[in-house]
């Protein structure tokens, strides 16, 4: 994650401090001698909510720099106001102070909704978005344990994918899958070699993707399924821990995402495909790492794999706007996808 070093961040720091400041001064002062009743303190609270909803109800179609900055700034305001909240679930008096701050919650989702919408945003922006506000990004045990892991998946590149052709990688896809549902999972040693065997032949499966029209994989995907329950039922037994499960799951699957998405680009790029039903496909297949990054998947990639993400993203919409003419179809609602997976998301914090 880049860390901007701009006066504007500085700007926003400090904002962020007067903020937590104002409120929990306004919080504390109810137990000191000026005289201030609970209510009175209460209503502060709900004020300082509807006062920033005010703010930003002046905002119009601002930069994504300007909307990250507010976001930021509401996530402090909004866990000031909701910690004192917490603290008063058992006064059922301050119902209706609850009831109002959860509906200005509400409001101030729909203005940031607005603000999203009302210009074009990017994927770059959307996966810039996503990493900044990842609730794990301050999860230092996290990023330790998955720095260890890491060497692993990047040593996955020094095996070449499996040979033959389609019908032989399927084969060998099919048995591996099989062999690996029978045996079962047992140790992190058993985890490795399936993700390692699995690796090789998933980018031997790339290599037909362009191909595959028509051709049943649904067995594969169940399989594949069934696979990974594998890994979650060694963590049950304690064979693992539930923590290795959750990093390599999540590691592989942010490769796999990130092969699938540069091989739709780069075969589009080369011309292989050529029927609106693959363009239809290859579009789905785009889309997925958008809608299936969460924060946990972005906190997990490395530097190298932000780096390609960010790459493919500025590739995406020519690659769209090529699958939309094979589809002979408008490619404008592809265009403000960025836009709408960011307020999704925002409606998420």
């Amino acid at each position: 994650m880049k860390i901007s070093k701009s006066y504007s961040k500085t700007t926003l720091r400090m904002t962020g401090i007067y903020a937590v400041s104002f409120v929990m001064f306004t919080l504390a002062s109810c137990d000191r001698e000026s005289g201030k009743s609970m209510l009175d303190v209460q209503s502060e609270t709900a004020g300082t909510y509807r006062k920033y909803l005010s703010d930003i109800r002046c905002l119009e179609k601002p930069s994504f720099k300007v909307l990250t900055e507010h976001v930021q700034q509401w996530q402090i305001i909004k866990d000031s106001v909701f910690t004192r909240l917490r603290r008063d679930t058992l006064n059922q008096s301050h119902t209706g102070l609850r009831e109002e701050c959860y509906r200005l919650h509400d409001s101030i989702c729909i203005e940031f909704s607005r603000l999203v919408l009302s210009r074009p945003r990017t994927y770059q922006e959307l996966l810039s978005f996503k990493g900044q506000f990842s609730s794990y990004n301050d999860d230092n045990e996290l990023h330790h344990t998955a720095e260890g892991i890491r060497p692993f998946f990047t040593s996955l590149d020094s095996y070449p994918p499996h040979k033959g052709d389609k019908a032989q990688i399927l084969s060998a896809y099919r048995a591996l899958l099989a062999k690996t549902i029978q045996d079962g999972i047992h140790s992190r040693d058993d985890l490795m070699a399936y993700i390692t065997k699995e690796d090789v032949l998933f980018r031997a499966f790339l290599t037909h993707l362009h191909n595959l029209g028509g051709t049943h994989i649904a067995d594969i995907t169940h399989d594949t399924e069934l696979c990974c329950s594998q890994i979650f039922l060694a963590a049950k037994r304690k064979e693992i821990t539930y923590r290795e499960a959750m990093l390599y799951l999540s590691m592989r699957t942010n490769r796999r995402q990130i092969q699938n998405m540069q091989t739709c680009i780069n075969d589009v790029r080369n011309k292989k495909i050529s029927t609106p039903s693959q363009a239809h496909a290859y579009i789905w297949m785009l889309i997925q790492p958008y809608t299936l990054l969460d924060g946990f998947s972005m906190t997990l990639l490395s530097s190298e794999e932000r780096k390609q993400l960010d790459r493919m993203a500025a590739q995406t919409p020519e690659t769209f706007n090529s699958l939309s003419l094979l589809m002979q179809s408008e490619s404008k609602r592809l265009s403000e996808l960025p836009g709408m997976l960011m307020e999704i998301f925002i409606h998420t914090l």
